[in-house]
């Protein structure tokens, strides 16, 4: 993966945060709304609508079977959540050539393969918003931000997150730079701990 962009089969996906990212960098007047449609011991199924000024402009729709997969018995709906966003995006024009996500193809193959990429996707959809808040709080150098959300995860999902890109991580090289060593953030982690 570079920078959120996954090759699978072939085919160049972008993952939904790199999505989300490229939404929020293009137009940040316009909101995205997720609506909880159905959700029962079965399955999970999750709306997404983009608007602008009141008007709807996309809608994409995730459905998520709880027994499908290890993550989906535990975080059907996120998943569900975060599909149905990176389907209204990919309607909206931020998919690329492909409508499906990254994540919903890895999602897919996940069924058939349990391989350590796929757990490794599994994991960012779950985690989606500390992502994103990370990635943004990184691009910003905003470390008391960054230092606020850092105990949130365990250490093994923190692991797996900050994957190097060359694996197909999601966090780039220069994201992981700017937290490894940076003073600034390791200050603003102590000042948290002692309640600074």
């Amino acid at each position: 993966m570079t920078d959120g962009v996954v090759k699978i089969h072939g085919k160049e996906y972008k993952t939904v945060a790199l999505r989300v990212a490229e939404f929020r960098a293009k137009h940040p007047d316009f909101t995205i709304l997720t609506e909880l449609v159905e959700a029962n011991d079965v399955l999970v199924i999750m709306k997404a609508t983009i608007s602008a000024a009141g008007q709807v402009i996309a809608t994409g729709h995730a459905e998520e079977v709880r027994a499908a997969s290890k993550i989906n018995a535990q975080a059907a709906m996120e998943v569900a959540e975060s599909s149905a966003v990176g389907r209204a995006l990919a309607f909206f024009g931020l998919g690329g050539t492909e409508i499906a996500s990254a994540d919903e193809v890895a999602n897919a193959i996940s069924q058939q393969n349990d391989g350590e990429f796929l757990e490794f996707m599994a994991t960012v959809r779950a985690n989606f918003d500390w992502v994103m808040y990370a990635k943004e709080a990184i691009a910003n150098e905003d470390w008391q931000s960054l230092a606020a959300i850092w105990g949130d995860i365990d250490h093994e999902t923190m692991a797996t997150l900050f994957r190097a890109p060359t694996k197909g991580g999601i966090f780039t090289t220069e994201e992981r730079a700017a937290c490894k060593g940076n003073d600034a953030f390791n200050q603003a982690r102590k000042d948290l701990a002692n309640g600074v």
